[in-house]
């Protein structure tokens, strides 16, 4: 027997009496069916209600196939007994659902653009129809859209069936047929919904669109409504404020120093890998000395990028080879012959993987490997210095 789903036409009541219709599972977890019920399931993009029934905490709410509402339970309910809804979570979410109808509104009625997806979950998100967007368009549309929230339209709930849904201009087709629930918001949306909503606009508060992304043809606007914008701007603020006030500056300013800011670091840093090489090729010389030899070091901490020039550097430097390991801040081990000499440093691969317990991989000329840890690299270093002497340098 399907739940009666009292939510439908009274979003309101967060707590009531509960009387249980059947127990058993839902997708291996206790769960049970109540006779009738005002937690919302997670349907139509739309997440479940949290709370209690009894002793019991609701941890999900879920429909099967014979539209049946089971509420996934923490702890044994009885009979049933009081039950309650999370109110905080009951009330975002209608917030939350209002709001993106009427923001999927506006953009078909300023720009012509349909709601081709939604989702209403920890990020709300509507995937609109075009092609690609600016800000300019997002204040157009946040205008147009907060407008009819403060203007505290009435949200009327019809429900028609097949024949009567056709005396609605709904912004899309129905997914379901036989009973059907419209969602009015007069002169601006109507539109098939089982979500929960406001009794009016104004309790959506505001609308902000915080992100917009392009996502498979379309442009993906993640967006706030009511408290949940107020927690964003009040952390986004804070954020502004403090970072303007440690540069002593006006916040307005923030964004242009920042940028000047981040665009000296980028002319430092080439600087510095600038000045970084030429280093490098001046130790790689004195390692290699005169006459070139083998080079075999370890650095106590050096990255990566700038140990595999060291090794190549001793190549150029006349080096026959060079064996040289990191131990931190990312374990390394690089083993290189020069290309006119003999011999295949693959062979050596599985050995320096198996005592580096690491990963990596080369040419016939040079090995990269990364070490599990400082340890492994040292291990693995000794044995590839003892290998390509004996094998590369006649002993």
């Amino acid at each position: 027997m399907s739940s009666v789903r009292r939510y439908y036409d009274d979003p309101y009541t967060t707590a009531f009496e509960a009387r249980v219709a059947e127990r058993g599972e839902h997708r291996g977890r206790p769960a049970v069916t109540l006779e009738e019920t005002w937690f919302y399931p997670e349907t139509g993009g739309q997440e479940a209600d949290r709370g209690t029934i009894g002793a019991a905490r609701v941890v999900d709410v879920q429909v099967d196939d014979a539209d049946r509402v089971w509420h996934v339970v923490d702890g044994d309910p009885g009979a049933g007994g009081p039950a309650t809804i999370d109110r905080e979570r009951r009330l975002d979410h209608m917030q939350q659902h209002t709001g993106q109808h009427v923001l999927s509104a506006a953009f078909e009625r300023e720009v012509g653009a349909a709601t081709v997806s939604s989702r209403l979950g920890e990020r709300c998100t509507i995937d609109v129809a075009i092609a690609d967007a600016d800000w300019r368009l997002v204040e157009r549309i946040e205008r147009a859209a907060n407008t009819v929230i403060w203007e505290d339209r009435e949200v009327r709930l019809h429900w028609v069936d097949d024949e009567g849904v056709k005396r609605f201009r709904l912004r899309k087709p129905p997914a379901v047929s036989g009973r059907i629930r419209i969602v009015e918001i007069p002169d601006w949306d109507l539109s098939a919904c089982g979500g929960t909503h406001t009794r009016r606009t104004g309790e959506v508060g505001v609308i902000k669109i915080v992100r917009c992304e392009r996502v498979r043809g379309h442009v993906r606007f993640e967006f706030l409504c009511g408290a949940r914008a107020l927690r964003d701007h009040a952390w986004r603020t804070e954020a502004l404020l403090e970072a303007a006030k440690k540069r002593t500056m006006h916040d307005r300013e923030l964004i242009e120093h920042l940028e000047r800011a981040a665009a000296e670091r980028d002319v430092l840093k080439k600087r510095l890998a600038e000045l970084s090489a030429t280093l490098i090729v001046a130790e790689a010389r004195d390692a290699v000395g005169t006459p070139p030899s083998g080079v075999a070091r370890t650095f106590e901490n050096r990255p990566r990028d700038e140990l595999r020039l060291f090794a190549l550097k001793c190549l150029e430097s006349g080096a026959p080879w060079a064996v040289v390991a990191s131990l931190a801040p990312d374990p390394a081990l690089i083993v290189a012959r020069a290309k006119s000499g003999s011999g295949d440093l693959k062979a050596l691969l599985p050995s320096l993987l198996e005592i580096a317990r690491g990963k990596g991989g080369g040419s016939p000329d040079f090995l990269q490997i990364a070490p599990a840890d400082a340890a492994a690299a040292r291990a693995a270093f000794d044995r590839a210095s003892q290998a390509i002497v004996e094998t590369f340098a006649g002993g």
